[in-house]
């Protein structure tokens, strides 16, 4: 399996051209399809986890879980192996609700997943 979550996420405010594959500072997860995208769980269909990507206006312009759920995650998956330089979040498209805080794991297999830790030890974002 590749490798999940993560990945070269930057602003994602241009549009996919195939030179970009090789440029560190392209968008990565709006190439990806929706199956890529995996939730514990979404408040209706307009919600789903393949809406989760920066800028969008999709479905109801983001990912969005069941407002009771304790430890809601999500899940992208890259397809292949490949070194994470960035991550961004934003809040859902014309909503108050947006992204506090969250822990990134990363694993090659979609089984064993290990937290990622800063240089200072520090692993919640």
């Amino acid at each position: 399996m590749a490798s999940t979550l993560g990945g070269r996420m930057g602003p994602e405010t241009h549009d996919f051209h195939p030179e970009d594959l090789n440029n560190c500072n392209a968008p990565l997860v709006s190439t990806l399809p929706q199956s890529s995208f995996q939730g514990s769980s979404q408040s209706s269909a307009a919600y789903a986890a393949h809406n989760a990507k920066l800028n969008r206006r999709d479905g109801a312009g983001g990912w969005s879980p069941v407002v009771t759920e304790q430890e809601p995650w999500l899940q992208v998956d890259l397809k292949e192996q490949m070194e994470v330089t960035a991550v961004a979040t934003q809040g859902r498209f014309d909503s108050w609700d947006w992204v506090g805080g969250f822990l990134l794991l990363y694993s090659d297999t979609g089984r064993a997943w290990k937290q990622y830790r800063q240089e200072d030890g520090v692993g919640s974002v």
